[in-house]
């Protein structure tokens, strides 16, 4: 877990208080959260197709249900988290050596896995000649499963629920972002009820980019269709390589956290 307080707040009696950095953060974990499949590629397949403006209502379906999801798992999460840091003392965990360990070497492998996967990926050289017409894109067989699911779910309201929940729970094992945002609201000193509110607004940044595109497409119309069809396209390239630098980011941030806490003062330490 991350704490939310800067390193050596509790030497000045201030430990846990929220600054500015840790909301900075949240937003930054929120607009990473932001580009998943369910909350920004499935939503751009449905701007791009010519019924947009009649499919709105169930695109905003289909993003409520997805917030919801979010948040049912965050509040489950953090109530469960909450527990266990309450009946050991707060902040016991992180005050922990052994924990402090884990997050500073599990963080260094972890940003060392996401700067490494991503800088040794080449790009495979053109051996089509120049004369040749470039032959026609053919969709990634998830993205064509994905593809097929929509077209199933736009049927009835009902489908785009279940496109969501389906959407949500696939998700589940790439929630990074969303664990290390739970982390840091964990080890905060707010009240329960003040990290709920923080959480919901969490899950409303996160579907910011989505509610942009389609308000743009409402008010747009088929002016926005070249861009919708460039940036899906470079959307449905981007997610298959998302996974590295979503790991290399939160690595960085349980590394900073680690390093904070177990040496706060050193010289050597970048983050004191």
């Amino acid at each position: 877990m991350v704490p939310m307080a800067d390193a050596g707040a509790g030497q000045h009696g201030q430990a846990g208080v929220m600054t500015t950095a840790p909301y900075v953060q949240l937003t930054v974990l929120a607009l990473i959260d932001s580009t998943s499949i369910g909350t920004l590629l499935i939503p751009l397949w449905l701007l791009m197709r010519p019924d947009a403006k009649r499919l709105a209502p169930r695109i905003l379906l289909f993003l409520a249900v997805v917030a919801t999801f979010y948040l049912l798992v965050g509040v489950a999460v953090l109530s469960g988290a909450s527990w266990v840091v309450g009946n050991m003392g707060a902040g016991s965990l992180t005050r922990l050596p052994a924990i402090q360990w884990v997050m500073a070497v599990g963080g260094g492998a972890m940003l060392a896995y996401g700067l490494f996967t991503s800088s040794g990926k080449k790009p495979v050289p053109a051996t089509v000649p120049a004369t040749t017409p470039a032959p026609a894109t053919t969709p990634a067989p998830a993205e064509q499963r994905w593809r097929s699911r929509v077209g199933t779910a736009l049927r009835s309201s009902g489908g785009m629920v279940v496109l969501a929940l389906v959407a949500g729970l696939l998700e589940l094992p790439t929630m990074l972002p969303y664990l290390a945002a739970i982390g840091y609201l964990t080890n905060s000193t707010l009240p329960m009820t003040a990290q709920l509110l923080v959480l919901c607004i969490y899950c409303l940044v996160m579907l910011g980019p989505a509610l942009v595109l389609l308000t743009l497409r409402l008010t747009l119309g088929s002016r926005l269709d070249g861009g919708l069809q460039r940036l899906g396209s470079q959307m449905s390239k981007f997610s298959a390589g998302t996974l590295p630098w979503v790991v290399g980011i939160v690595g960085f941030l349980l590394l900073r956290s680690g390093l904070s806490l177990l040496a706060p003062m050193a010289p050597w330490n970048p983050f004191k």
